[in-house]
């Protein structure tokens, strides 16, 4: 059975949300716009992910002077959204009586249903300022009438692990004290989901799970939950190259010669032997399986 919140309750949450999500409250601090930044972007349509943490250059569409999570949704769909027009997957609008936008069409939906969180706190606005390398995470919930789907987050966006390594990772999820105010809670028996299939992982009552992978490559993690209706998570993982495998760099394979390194999921190192590899003189660095190697060659 899933929790359902009583409807008192929920309608009080909608209030919260409402307050936190859809006024815009952003306050006078704003930044001037850089010509470009990149952040990530996360999107899902009722628990389905329809955009799982995509890299976003974002500039100021709107012309407001700032770069904003407007200008970032906004670019997301016109990058990744397949339908008619950028609009007709994303829209925004002043509502009276609110000091601020709200979101009228998100990845095609006009439910009016919908909600964004940035770096995995609650934003007041779509006007917030962000920067570079920040997490934008959008959805429409599942839970039409209440509003009740509750957000889930991962103790890290990006992570690295060696080859035959494993991780251990803390999955969470938003609920209420007395007081009202929002605090992260453990999530405990949430199935994980590794690249879109259902594994044996399940978190256990402080929400933690130890991972392990044997295979060089990038793994897109979720969740799903029996209990709690929820927002997938995500989070990527990176598993480095080990010695022996093969990396093909524009048509020209080359030997992976020494163990790499990988530091949060970003930058990697790499040996190739110029010997082991036929004398081929390898590149600066490497693009394998989402991460950017750094490349050193011996001999």
């Amino acid at each position: 059975m899933k929790i359902r919140l009583s409807k008192f309750l929920s309608m009080i949450l909608i209030a919260a949300l409402i307050m936190t999500g859809f006024t815009g409250f952003s306050g006078s601090v704003r930044v001037s716009a850089a010509e470009e930044i990149k952040v990530y972007v996360t999107i899902s349509d009722k628990g389905t992910l329809v955009l799982k943490q995509k890299t976003v250059e974002v500039s100021d569409v709107d012309g407001d002077g700032a770069l904003t999570i407007a200008d970032a949704l906004t670019c997301a769909h016109e990058k990744y959204y397949d339908g008619d027009s950028t609009a007709a997957g994303f829209a925004y609008s002043e509502k009276e009586g609110y000091d601020g936008y709200s979101i009228d069409v998100l990845w095609g939906d006009d439910s009016g249903a919908f909600m964004y969180y940035l770096n995995d706190g609650m934003a007041w606005s779509l006007a917030d300022p962000i920067n570079d390398g920040d997490y934008i995470n959008a959805f429409v919930f599942q839970d039409q009438a209440y509003w009740s789907d509750a957000y889930t987050f991962f103790n890290s966006h990006k992570i690295g692990v060696k080859n035959g390594g494993s991780k251990k990772v803390t999955l969470s999820y938003y609920t209420y004290d007395e007081n009202w105010n929002i605090i992260p809670t453990p999530l405990a028996n949430a199935k994980i989901i590794i690249n879109e299939k259902e594994t044996e992982y399940v978190t256990n009552k402080k929400g933690k799970v130890t991972l392990k992978f044997d295979k060089a490559g990038s793994y897109f993690i979720s969740a799903v939950s029996d209990d709690v209706t929820i927002v997938p998570p995500s989070c990527l993982i990176f598993v480095q190259p080990k010695k022996g495998d093969t990396i093909e760099v524009k048509n020209v394979n080359y030997t992976v010669t020494k163990l790499g390194k990988v530091s949060t999921g970003k930058k990697g190192k790499v040996t190739f032997s110029k010997a082991a590899n036929e004398g081929k003189e390898a590149p600066k660095t490497v693009e394998f399986a989402g991460v950017t190697y750094k490349v050193k060659v011996v001999d």
